[in-house]
Parts: structure tokens; C-alpha cells; sequence
């Protein structure tokens, strides 16, 4: 799968899930390709500003480009950041193949912090 329109979205399962306050379990995630404004709105925001890091830059960019996390569809940075590090690294490839094309997806490094 090549490149995809930014209208375009992807269902994700996510391998461990995100419980939401009742307690309940969800394990499907939706995202959508990165767009120039994502990119744009980062560049620009005070978290990125003060902490110029790869961290701060893809919890940001997944807060913008996860649209539906179980049924919640308002997603902010710190829904992104009490996710279980393999759900980010799920949710970060699909919306990294959605934007670059499944031949562009980075070889993972197991020897690398999240890699």
C-alpha cells in the first residue's frame, strides 16, 4: 500500500489496549495520515518548543493523528502518553505507512530504545 490521502482512515489493533475510567478494556484505535498542518501545529506548540525531542514530537503527532481510540474520538497528548508503549509503537507504524507507504517503513532495531 502506497501513500494514502489524508481523508483516508485505518483501524488498528492495538496489542495491549487502553482502559478507559470505568475500567473497560478497548483494543481498537483508528488513525489517519499525517498531514502538513500536523506537522505545522508541532513545529509550533510549547511542549515541542520547550522539549525539542523525537518523544515529544510523536506523542504530539499521534495525539493529532489517532481519531478514535476505543470510543473516545477528543484525543490530547496525555491520552497518547498513558498508552502501553507497544500500543504507541503500533499506533506510530500504521500512521507512518498510511503517510510514507508500506515500502518506506523503517527496519526496527531491537537493539535501540523503541526500535
Amino acid at each position: 500500500m502506497g501513500p494514502q490521502p489524508p481523508s483516508y482512515r485505518e483501524t488498528v489493533l492495538l496489542p495491549v489496549g487502553w482502559e478507559d475510567k470505568e475500567g473497560n478494556l478497548h483494543k481498537e484505535a483508528e488513525v489517519r495520515p499525517v498531514t502538513g498542518a500536523d506537522e505545522l501545529w508541532i513545529g509550533m506548540s510549547p511542549q515541542y518548543a520547550r522539549h525539542p525531542n523525537d518523544l515529544v514530537y510523536k506523542t504530539l503527532l499521534l495525539s493529532r493523528t489517532v481519531t478514535r481510540l476505543g470510543p473516545k474520538t477528543k484525543l490530547n497528548p496525555g491520552d497518547i502518553g498513558a498508552l502501553h508503549a507497544l500500543d504507541v509503537r503500533a499506533l506510530e507504524y500504521a500512521v507512518y505507512r498510511l503517510t510514507y507507504g508500506e515500502e518506506n517503513l523503517p527496519e526496527e532495531d531491537p537493539s535501540t530504545p523503541g526500535g
